[in-house]
């Protein structure tokens, strides 16, 4: 039985196989045709395309041609039997994520503990080659973390335990707090961060630490791939009942086949110049999600190849949320 076949057996959904002449050559156990028989309407096998049919003792059936021209056929019964185990699957993920993320940050929380205790010198003094050893391990702890806080997000958002608020709120203020978080960081890489806010912008409805959240990665996308002695800008402004923030870079910008795949939960660009930075492909996975939740959008522009790229925040308005 192919894998496929073994699968919807497990999860206890119908199926019929119907050879190319025609014939149920196997079936689910739950089925109401048995194998042998000629299936019951009228069609040129092998099938061409896939169709939906209404079959005696089956009702509504959808029929799915194969690549050796066999026939998968699968009918109401099927589809409440695989809703059913898709559900099951569903209320089974968000368990496991949660129980993974609480299970991970145990002993994270323990190695970064005793890594902080031996840098203080609490076990005896420790020779600077040592210490740097320790600021390794620290420093793939703290990445190992933000994963996990990723992954935890992400599965709250998708099981709908995440809810972002929509409250009333300064959006140039959360812009400028995130921008002076960052400048050291720019500062370090030779990097002009310049920011444009307006004031008397409208307030937004939104929940201020996510709003600082999608923020933080937009401008963490921008310092890590822009090159040194690049200019990264900060711009907000009022466009009809929203107010949009934008930070542009000067980086490898977006390859054209990556492009739909951007806001992908783990995509990462193949591209030399992004492989070289660490990274998981999941802080504007999460930060699109954040967006939409709280009645906004995260979307990006590539100007053109290799000449970076513009990433935009959209909020609605106090005043008209959505």
């Amino acid at each position: 039985m192919n894998a496929w076949l073994t699968m919807l057996e497990a999860e206890g959904v119908p199926w019929l196989l119907v050879g190319s002449n025609g014939r149920i050559e196997a079936a689910a156990a739950n089925a109401p045709l048995e194998t042998g028989t000629a299936f019951p309407a009228a069609i040129t096998w092998p099938l061409a395309e896939a169709v939906t049919l209404d079959v005696p003792a089956l009702g509504a059936a959808r029929l799915y041609p194969l690549p050796d021209g066999r026939t998968l056929v699968l009918w109401s019964a099927s589809y409440a039997a695989l809703t059913d185990a898709l559900e099951e699957e569903r209320a089974r993920l968000p368990k496991f994520v949660s129980t993974l993320t609480h299970e991970l940050r145990l002993p994270l929380t323990s190695i970064k503990g005793y890594a902080d205790l031996l840098v203080k010198g609490v076990m005896g003094p420790v020779s600077d080659p040592q210490k740097q050893f320790l600021e390794v391990i620290r420093n793939n702890v703290e990445r190992m973390t933000v994963l996990i806080d990723r992954v935890s997000e992400m599965g709250k958002l998708e099981s709908g335990r995440l809810r972002p608020k929509r409250e009333p709120l300064m959006l140039k203020q959360a812009i400028e707090a995130v921008a002076e978080r960052y400048r050291p960081r720019c500062e370090e890489k030779q990097q002009t961060l310049t920011v444009d806010v307006p004031d008397g912008l409208p307030l937004v409805a939104g929940d201020m630490p996510r709003v600082a959240q999608i923020l933080e990665a937009m401008l963490d996308n921008a310092h890590k791939y822009a090159p040194e002695s690049s200019v990264i800008t900060v711009q907000a402004e009022a466009v009809e009942n929203d107010v949009r923030v934008r930070v542009c870079d000067t980086g490898p910008g977006i390859a054209a086949d990556d492009a739909k795949k951007v806001f992908d939960a783990f995509f990462r660009s193949e591209i030399p110049e992004v492989r070289e930075h660490p990274g998981w492909g999941l802080s504007l996975h999460v930060a699109k999600q954040l967006a939409e939740h709280m009645g906004g959008a995260l979307t990006f522009a590539n100007p053109s190849a290799g000449k970076g790229v513009c990433f935009a925040f959209t909020l609605p308005t106090a005043q008209n949320p959505t």
